[in-house]
């Protein structure tokens, strides 16, 4: 028997590091040895304080399968099922989807369906492509809005999401791009990135703006993109909190206003996440820290208080 370690949530601000069998890839899934894996701010979070991650008001059902929440990561595929054809023993990959029904990424090693990972070209690196995933689903958003190029477009909150839609939102053509967030702190570090323009929400009234990509949940940031006179389309990329006035004058204003919904196949995905890339679109300016898996709950405050945008953990090295 190969063991491995991984992490496990046991509780409400419980974890441990445990011993389990490493696990054995089925006819359709790779095993892959994990270099880096990077937390879901939002996921970690709220595992770790007892909250659902869609309805609040619900507790996890712990302890949490080994791993989970991680499911942003890359390694290398060290084993593969006997019905995989497009993947070998020696690729880089990077996952594209979080199954909560399996094992998580906070391990040393994890299988995956094959179809749910995106081979890595060597120009791309583990930590560039550790948010793949994070990324697929920001595509996804931003592919809804209608006649991206060419428009103003304001992404309200600038947490990972935020800062990736931005660079995508102009490398898709946007003429205009505008991150807004109440924290001046990540204010001052996203305008520091160069990706664009940056302000509070306040100040959204005084510029013309056609799109909206609201991607913190915030009721009150959704308010101010639907209020906003010159809209015409917002896409609710955000877990939403919170309640939403739909106001008598909202009535005799066009604007279309709908959630995150996924519509394109994951393998066109696939091939605009290269395209980002090759064009210089940076994935590392959102992992801010890296601390070992001993330390996870110093990990998790740090996105709490915001100091962190992401962390990132390295599961060959992290575990001691």
């Amino acid at each position: 028997m190969v063991w491995m370690k991984a992490l496990q949530i046991n509780g409400i601000a419980n974890y441990s590091i445990i011993d389990m069998d490493e696990p054995i890839p089925q006819d359709t899934e790779v095993l892959v040895k994990i270099e880096i894996a990077s937390t879901c701010p939002r996921w970690d979070i709220n595992m770790m304080r007892g909250r659902d991650m869609i309805d609040t008001s619900r507790v996890p059902q712990y302890p949490l399968l080994p791993g989970q929440p991680g499911h942003e990561a890359a390694g290398v595929v060290c084993s593969i099922g006997k019905s995989v054809e497009n993947l070998r023993i020696g690729d880089r990959v990077a996952s594209l989807v979080h199954d909560q029904n399996r094992q998580g990424a906070y391990a040393q090693y994890q299988c995956f369906e094959a179809a749910d990972l995106i081979k890595l070209p060597d120009s791309v690196s583990y930590k560039q492509a550790t948010s793949f995933e994070l990324l697929k689903c920001v595509m996804f958003g931003l592919e809804q809005l209608d006649e991206l190029k060419g428009s103003t477009i304001a992404i309200c909150g600038l947490g990972p999401a935020g800062i990736l839609a931005m660079q995508i939102a102009k490398i898709w053509g946007a003429t205009r791009v505008i991150g807004t967030d109440i924290n001046d702190q990540r204010l001052a570090y996203v305008r520091s990135l160069n990706i664009g323009e940056v302000m509070h929400p306040s100040e959204l009234t005084d510029h013309t703006i056609q799109l909206g990509y609201e991607c913190v949940g915030s009721a009150a940031a959704l308010q101010s993109l639907i209020e906003h006179p010159t809209i015409r389309h917002v896409v609710i990329f955000g877990v939403l909190r919170g309640e939403t006035i739909f106001g008598e004058h909202l009535r005799r204003k066009a604007f279309k206003l709908e959630f995150y919904r996924p519509r394109i196949p994951v393998s066109q995905i696939k091939t605009w996440i290269l395209e980002a890339m090759e064009k210089g679109l940076d994935t590392t300016c959102i992992q801010t820290h890296h601390i070992p898996f001993t330390r996870y709950r110093d990990a998790v405050e740090l996105l709490e208080s915001q100091e962190a945008i992401k962390v990132n953990f390295y599961p060959q090295q992290d575990f001691d």
